[in-house]
């Protein structure tokens, strides 16, 4: 069983693969399953997928969360493996993460990856739905997790593993992260970031309108716009988005 030691636990995680390291890094409750569909990037790389503390079948448990910390979870993920530089893929408040950690330790960081990702919650929908899913961790975990797991799969026994991996999730770990994704901010220190970037939106995600802030705190980036699906990007449109990876990491990571 692949697990980390940490001071409050074990951490459990996914590897698949050899070549340049790639580390998953989810949204609250999620866990490592909502990756599913990028396993057949271990073809060509590293693939490592944790459940982030207080997630799924990682028995640590955070004392407190904050995005710096999970960040600092990450750092320790990577030296347990013996790691360099890894390329951080974040999906939705899992780019939080990985921004917070390519800022932080510029120097083990090959590249950024984000996938409806944000510096900063700058709209009242980004906000509300954090704020829905603080209320129904709080009354029913169970229907946010059936929930978001429809919301991402059609198919019956995908959906249920998503279910009962979420409700592994621990309640107060799921709210805080939610809070401290919806008041975390980098857009002072995106000017910071070395690494490469590429961000990832589907069309119909409203999320895709943060796109601006890094219009207009970078120079030097890649953006890919994918169309007719929403935010669930690496489940719906999973072959498209492995083939921007693959891209990006071959043009700015291995080439360099």
């Amino acid at each position: 069983m692949p697990i980390c030691q940490l001071p409050r636990g074990s951490l459990f995680y996914e590897e698949a693969g050899q070549g340049h390291p790639i580390i998953f890094l989810h949204p609250p409750g999620m866990g490592r399953k909502v990756f599913r569909y990028q396993h057949p990037l271990s073809e060509k790389y590293h693939l490592v997928m944790p459940d982030l503390g207080g997630h799924g079948d990682s028995t640590a448990v955070p004392e407190s969360v904050t995005i710096q910390r999970y960040a600092e979870e990450v750092l320790q993920l990577i030296d347990s493996l013996s790691l360099e530089k890894v390329t951080l893929c974040g999906y939705s408040s899992g780019g939080s993460i990985a921004q917070e950690f390519a800022l932080s330790y510029p120097d083990r960081t090959a590249s950024v990856i984000l996938c409806g990702g944000f510096a900063k919650v700058e709209s009242p929908a980004l906000e509300y739905e954090h704020m829905l899913g603080m209320y129904f961790v709080k009354s029913s975990p169970k229907t946010l997790a059936k929930v978001i797991a429809t919301a991402h799969t059609f198919d019956k026994n995908f959906r249920n593993e998503l279910i009962e991996h979420m409700l592994k999730t621990d309640r107060r770990t799921w709210l805080h992260f939610y809070h401290e994704s919806l008041n975390y901010t980098c857009l002072d220190r995106l000017k910071n970031l070395s690494a490469p970037m590429l961000l990832v939106y589907g069309a119909r995600d409203f999320i895709n309108q943060h796109l601006r802030a890094y219009e207009r705190e970078l120079d030097d980036f890649q953006a890919v716009i994918i169309q007719k699906v929403s935010h669930q990007v690496p489940v719906k449109k999973w072959q498209e988005f492995n083939q921007e990876i693959t891209a990006f990491i071959e043009s700015k990571v291995i080439s360099n």
